[in-house]
C-alpha cells in the first residue's frame, strides 16, 4: 500500500456527495483517485466538484485501471453486491452503504467474498458513533438493567417519503422504509444487546400514502414522484422473537400521522429500563422509582458521518473492521428479510442466522 490510501467511489448520488467524498477529503493520508456512476454525466460532475482526477461510467473499468486501496459503494441497495465483490477481488477494502444489500442472498455473497479475499467489508451504520447510543450499550453491558426481555426499535417519520426512484422502485431499493431506515432501528437493538440470536419474525407492511396521487403531487423535500412508480411499502411493523427471553417490536414508516419524527430505542429489563431519546435510565433506588437523566447535553463532538469515514480508513490501516463488520450487517439483513417475507406470506417465519 502506498503512503496515501487511494479511494474509489462507486455511485455519485446524494449520499456520496454528502457523506463520503467531503469526509475523505478531510483526511490527509487519503486521495480519492477515481469515481464511477452508470450516469457518465453524474460521474463527471462529481469528479469536477471534488477534484477527482478520473471518472468512469463502468466500475469494472475503474477497478481494472486504477490502483484502489479502499472503496465506498454508494449505489442503490439492489446494486451493492456486484461492485463490492469486484472491489474486494481487486484488493480493495469496502465500506458499503446501509442496508448491506437489497436482499439476504446478495448480502451473504458479499460476506463470503470478504472472507475469501481477506478484504474488510464494513456496513455503513454511522449511528454506531452516537454517544448516547454507546452510553446505553455500556449500561446494558454493565448488567445494570438485569435481564432485558423486551426492546422497542422505532424509525418513524411524519412525512419523509424519499421522492427518488432509487428508494421507491422495488427493483432498485428492494423495500421501502423497512430497509431504508428500519435497518437503523434493528441495528440499534442488535448492537446494544450484542447480537443475540433471533428465532422467528412476524411482520406486516402497508402502502397507505405513496400511491395516492394527491400525496405524490404534494411531494417531499421539494420533489414529487409518480404514484404508479411507487412499488414499495411506506409503513412496516414487526415482532421478532429471540432464542433467549427477548422480544423486539419494530416500527418504521416514511409517512404516518404522529406528532413528529421518532427515532428511538427502548429496553425493558428485570432491574431497570432505558430509552435513547430523550436519554433516560429507569431504576429503583432504595425502593424508590427513579428516572436518571443527563445533567448536561451529551456532546456530538464530531459529525458521525465523518467519524464513520475516519474509522473506515483506520480499519484499512489496521486491516481489521473497527465497527459494523460484514457479519453484523448480514445479520441485520437477515432480520429485515424475515420481516419482509413474513409480511408477504402472512405468517410467522424463521430468521436465517447460521452463517
Amino acid at each position: 500500500m502506498s503512503p496515501k490510501i487511494k479511494v474509489g467511489i462507486v455511485g455519485c448520488g446524494g449520499i456520496a456527495r454528502f457523506a463520503h467524498a467531503p469526509n475523505y477529503m478531510k483526511i490527509d493520508e487519503v486521495d480519492i483517485v477515481a469515481c464511477a456512476d452508470v450516469d457518465f454525466n453524474a460521474a463527471k460532475s462529481f469528479a469536477e466538484e471534488f477534484k477527482i482526477p478520473r471518472y468512469y461510467s463502468d466500475y469494472n473499468e475503474m477497478f481494472e485501471k486504477e490502483e484502489i486501496d479502499a472503496a465506498s459503494i454508494c449505489t442503490p441497495n439492489m446494486f451493492h453486491k456486484d461492485p463490492a465483490i469486484v472491489a474486494m477481488k481487486k484488493g480493495a477494502h469496502v465500506l458499503v452503504e446501509k442496508p448491506m444489500a437489497g436482499n439476504l442472498r446478495d448480502a451473504l455473497e458479499m460476506y463470503e467474498a470478504s472472507k475469501k479475499t481477506g478484504r474488510i467489508l464494513i456496513v455503513g451504520f454511522q449511528t454506531r458513533f452516537r454517544p448516547d447510543l454507546n452510553l446505553i450499550k455500556k449500561v446494558f453491558d454493565s448488567g445494570e438493567l438485569g435481564d432485558v426481555y423486551y426492546s422497542r426499535a422505532i424509525a418513524l417519520r411524519r412525512w419523509g417519503i424519499p421522492p427518488g426512484r432509487t428508494f421507491i422502485s422495488k427493483s432498485l431499493a428492494g423495500a421501502g422504509p423497512l430497509f431504508d431506515i428500519g435497518c437503523y432501528a434493528v441495528d440499534f437493538v442488535m448492537y446494544v444487546t450484542g447480537f443475540p440470536k433471533p428465532e422467528k419474525a412476524f411482520g406486516v407492511v402497508y402502502t397507505k400514502f405513496g400511491r395516492r396521487p394527491e400525496m405524490a403531487a404534494k411531494g417531499c423535500w421539494g420533489k414529487t414522484w409518480k404514484p404508479e412508480e411507487f412499488e414499495v411499502e411506506d409503513n412496516a411493523f414487526a415482532l421478532i422473537r429471540f432464542k433467549k427471553d427477548l422480544t423486539m417490536l419494530l416500527e418504521t414508516s416514511w409517512a404516518s400521522f404522529i406528532s413528529k419524527d421518532k427515532f428511538n430505542l427502548a429496553l425493558l429489563g428485570t432491574e431497570g429500563g432505558a430509552q435513547l431519546d430523550p436519554l433516560e435510565i429507569y431504576k429503583d433506588v432504595n425502593g424508590v422509582r427513579m428516572v436518571v437523566k443527563p445533567q448536561d447535553k451529551i456532546p456530538f463532538e464530531t459529525d458521525i458521518y465523518e467519524m464513520r469515514i475516519r474509522a473506515f480508513i483506520q480499519s484499512v490501516k489496521e486491516n481489521r473492521p473497527l465497527f459494523s463488520p460484514a457479519i453484523e450487517g448480514l445479520r441485520v439483513q437477515a432480520i429485515l428479510e424475515a420481516v419482509y417475507k413474513s409480511a408477504l406470506e402472512g405468517r410467522e417465519v424463521p430468521v436465517e442466522w447460521d452463517f
